[in-house]
């Protein structure tokens, strides 16, 4: 699963050529491009935003530009820069998928995109490390954390309702054994969904 498939990939984690100051130097993110050059840009996962505005020299996200920062659930920071426009504000709480702003080209850039890194701290100094122990991979940050979300939970009475209903009666007319396994094995799906114990092994 790759949690940036819309987006092109110009510029991945780990060392590289800077491209503005032409030195070799970890780059602690990944940098994406979206079309138009404008594009809306959605957060990739929910939480609450922390920063957004203009990063300033020892604030955390010098040369960065415009800003957003979400903390997870995790305490993680979840920083987009270079944006050229914010939608969202200080103490909101935003969900996966909501738009938080525009690609752009502001703070020290050589072109308009989204610069996405992910930080282990939120604080101090929103979780700046001038070593690359202070952050993580995002993609694999990402597919991780979507891997554990949890799946919907039924309601119990839901679920037993659809069991009486439907379930036990076919149960009772399916005409071999295979059938009442895998209407067994269904129930059970149903019951394990809405945190009640199997009856069918």
């Amino acid at each position: 699963m790759n949690p940036f498939e819309i987006y092109r990939l110009t510029s991945p984690f780990g060392m590289r050529m800077h491209p503005v100051d032409h030195v070799k130097r970890f780059h602690r993110g990944v940098d994406l491009v979206i079309s138009p050059s404008n594009g809306a840009l959605k957060a990739f996962v929910a939480g609450e935003v922390l920063h957004a505005k203009m990063g300033v020299t020892g604030s955390g996200f010098g040369n960065m530009g415009n800003v957003v920062a979400i903390k997870d659930d995790k305490g993680y920071l979840h920083v987009y820069a270079h944006l050229s426009a914010i939608a969202v504000k200080v103490g909101q709480q935003v969900v996966k998928g909501q738009v938080i702003g525009n690609q752009g080209n502001t703070g020290k850039s050589t072109g308009a995109h989204l610069h996405y890194e992910v930080r282990k701290k939120f604080s101090p100094s929103f979780g700046w490390t001038e070593t690359v122990s202070g952050v993580v991979e995002p993609t694999k940050y990402l597919q991780d954390y979507y891997s554990k979300e949890e799946a919907p939970i039924v309601d119990k009475k839901d679920a037993n309702a659809i069991i009486d209903k439907y379930l036990k009666p076919a149960w009772g007319a399916a005409k071999s054994a295979a059938d009442k396994q895998e209407i067994g094995r269904l129930a059970d799906t149903l019951r394990e969904a809405s945190g009640q114990a199997k009856q069918n092994g």
